[in-house]
């Protein structure tokens, strides 16, 4: 009996030793996401300073990790139980291992800048229960990644036109090393002129043809499998002739694959050939984004004529800064070609025959010069040139100055791929820019340096009266008299003053030229806070086209008033 009763007893307390068993894991059981919102999705979690535990249930939901199904222990691996009626229901100091997932991006990260100096981890820059994938953020959401640290008007002072930079350019555009990046193209409405408002998919759908799926079969064709420019211009026109009177291409420069091998200052960051330049990496990829029904894009590759286009030009205006519309060493194989395929090449053909003619003709204006030097035997003028004021020396040495290297820093500008001449690209802007300022001061003084002595007239002034005579006489001196020893036309004016002729140059280079060099070059020089006046001008392409060509009109006028300067010793008074 008391067997019995042993066994009893030993049975029961086997199965209450079971049943703690059965009982005791599902007190400390893994927890589920469920059970980690329920305390986490607490608002008396939310801090404002330092680290908040609080998780916001939905923003987790649509995360990268949440939406494919990544649970809070698939990361948090050190809580392996946890008792929710306990005042701390698991154990605390838990940090994800990010590089046990993302190992290739945790090896590149190791590389990097931040990593080296600072040894930051990866969530102190993404919050990895809000993150989205890289694909899905827009450029605005990416930078915001970089600006909780950097502050980025600060450590790009340096840059030209930072802001414009930073509307089209990512940070990761110019600081990830051999990322992939492209350049990326929206249909938009700027019939506001202010704002550009994308295009959505009930706005071209009517332009999809019958028995086609989409707009990309629509558009291609030719069946290539990309966009050609004469394609993409059947569209933009389309749109244009049926209501949409401000269809444009808003461009963006995205990066498609990003790399954490984050650059130091001096590696790639002030290299602006990386995007100023025929080569640059982001025309590797040019993409096409179009609307879908569902509310997404959908990108379709385009074909690089596109950029080039003549056709295109009043549609992609935001381009012709990025270097392909520039000179390029093969352009200078196929001038003519170039000419007729590529926008507002034949600027810099119409200048350079301009400048090279003006050239040409000091060239054999000397030579004939040198022939006929025994027909100009005999006395000159006894009557030369005084010294000028000490002011009008300085101005004079210092604009010339300026203006040499403006011109010289300008081909750089136009040609930064065939002549370095300063280095790099950073380089001549600056310069270029320092000149400027420095021309826009010099001719201020110049001015007002005149006006104060009032010597406008006696200097400068052209009487109607007479004028095309006096003009056809000074061209008959320079065009034969000089040649065989003639006399110095007494309507030429005193030797100590400047003939018709040269008045003439003179006010065309002062009074028309270089304001206008001027003037557009202010427009040019902050071209995000002139647009309007850009726009009314007919656009950034006509301002830089007009800039351009009075710089080749600027040269070729001194060109010619260099050399009639030279000319004034053969004077020879009549007797």
């Amino acid at each position: 009996m008391r067997t019995g009763s042993a066994a009893q007893w030993m049975s029961m307390l086997a199965l209450l030793g079971l049943g703690a068993v059965l009982i005791g894991p599902s007190q400390a059981a893994v927890p589920t996401n469920d059970d980690c919102i329920s305390c986490h999705g607490r608002q008396g979690l939310k801090s404002r300073t330092g680290k908040s535990r609080f998780i916001d249930a939905n923003s987790f939901a649509g995360s990268v990790h949440g939406a494919t199904g990544i649970g809070c222990t698939s990361c948090h691996t050190g809580i392996s139980s946890f008792a929710p009626a306990a005042r701390v229901p698991h154990r605390i100091g838990v940090e994800p291992k990010c590089g046990e997932c993302h190992q290739e991006v945790f090896t590149q990260y190791a590389k990097s800048l931040h990593f080296q100096a600072s040894k930051k981890i990866c969530y102190e820059c993404h919050n990895p229960h809000y993150s989205k994938s890289f694909r899905l953020m827009n450029g605005e959401e990416r930078k915001a990644i970089c600006l909780k640290c950097h502050d980025a008007a600060m450590t790009h002072r340096w840059l030209p036109h930072m802001n414009l930079h930073f509307t089209y350019l990512e940070c990761t555009s110019c600081h990830a090393l051999n990322a992939e990046m492209g350049m990326v193209l929206h249909l938009v409405d700027k019939t506001d002129g202010s704002t550009e408002k994308r295009l959505s998919y009930n706005q071209i759908e009517p332009f999809v043809e019958k028995g086609k799926i989409g707009l990309f079969e629509t558009l291609d064709r030719d069946r290539s499998g990309a966009i050609s420019s004469a394609e993409l211009q059947v569209l933009m026109d389309r749109l244009q002739q049926h209501g949409i009177q401000g269809a444009a291409l808003e461009p963006r420069i995205v990066v498609f694959k990003p790399t954490h091998i984050f650059s130091s200052r001096g590696e790639r960051t002030r290299d602006c050939t990386l995007c100023h330049s025929a080569t640059a990496t982001f025309y590797s990829k040019i993409l096409l984004w179009l609307p879908e029904m569902n509310g997404g894009y959908r990108a379709f590759p385009l074909e690089k004529d596109v950029l080039v286009s003549r056709g295109l030009q009043s549609y992609l205006e935001q381009v012709y800064l990025v270097g392909e519309s520039r000179i390029r060493r093969e352009d200078l194989r196929e001038v003519l070609s170039v000419a007729r395929r590529i926008g507002f090449k034949w600027i810099d053909l119409v200048g350079l025959f301009v400048v090279v003619f003006c050239l040409a003709a000091v060239c054999f204006h000397s030579w004939l010069m040198l022939l006929t030097r025994r027909l100009r035997r005999g006395p000159r003028s006894a009557v030369y040139l005084p010294d000028s004021p000490v002011p009008l020396k300085v101005w004079h040495w210092l604009h010339g100055l300026c203006v040499i290297l403006l011109a010289v820093s300008g081909v750089q500008l136009r040609i930064p791929d065939v002549l370095p001449i300063f280095g790099n690209f950073l380089n001549a802007v600056n310069l270029h820019n320092l000149c400027g300022i420095i021309v826009i001061v010099d001719y201020t003084f110049w001015l007002f340096y005149h006006l104060w002595k009032k010597s406008f007239t006696s200097r400068f002034h052209i009487s109607p009266k007479g004028f095309f005579g006096d003009i056809a006489e000074m061209l008959h001196y320079y065009g034969y008299l000089i040649f065989v020893g003639g006399a110095y036309p007494a309507r030429g004016g005193h030797s100590s003053s400047l003939d018709p002729l040269e008045r003439l140059f003179f006010l065309w280079i002062m009074g028309i030229v270089l304001p206008c060099q001027i003037f557009t070059g202010l427009l040019l020089y902050d071209v995000e806070r002139t647009t309007v006046i850009v726009g009314a001008l007919g656009g950034i392409r006509a301002v830089d086209a007009i800039h351009v060509l009075f710089a080749y009109l600027l040269i070729s006028s001194a060109i010619i008033h260099v050399y009639l300067g030279t000319l004034k010793k053969y004077r020879r008074v009549a007797a």
